[in-house]
């Protein structure tokens, strides 16, 4: 678990440098999508130091899933309300944090397959 937590920090860092490169550029609109990528990503990795410190070896990876799971609840229901009242900015927003949880879950269960 520490290694995929310090691999989700460091994708969190790179991101961040991508979003310094593009606010530089002048595309502040991407390095603000950028960012929130990579707040998702900490979230992860800040939920992931939770499971080593809370959570027994063995009960680690079902702490850890299971707080992941339950992430996306306050995303889904603002996605729907932005779709709702037709704001496109804002669901677009929501989108990006649940792709990002989701590539999160993928790296997690690709690492622990492989």
């Amino acid at each position: 678990m520490e290694g995929f937590v310090k691999e989700l920090q460091t994708v969190a860092q790179e991101l961040r440098q991508e979003a310094k490169q593009l606010t530089a550029d002048r595309r502040q609109d991407e390095a603000d999508l950028i960012k929130i990528r990579a707040n998702i990503y900490e979230v992860c990795a800040t939920v992931g130091n939770v499971a080593c410190k809370m959570a027994k070896p063995e009960e680690r990876e079902a702490f850890y899933l299971k707080k992941l799971e339950e992430l996306p609840q306050n995303w889904r229901m603002a996605l729907e309300m932005a779709q709702t009242h037709g704001n496109a900015q804002r669901a677009a927003v929501e989108e990006l944090k649940l792709e990002a949880l989701e590539d999160v879950l993928k790296r997690y269960h690709a690492r622990k397959e492989g």
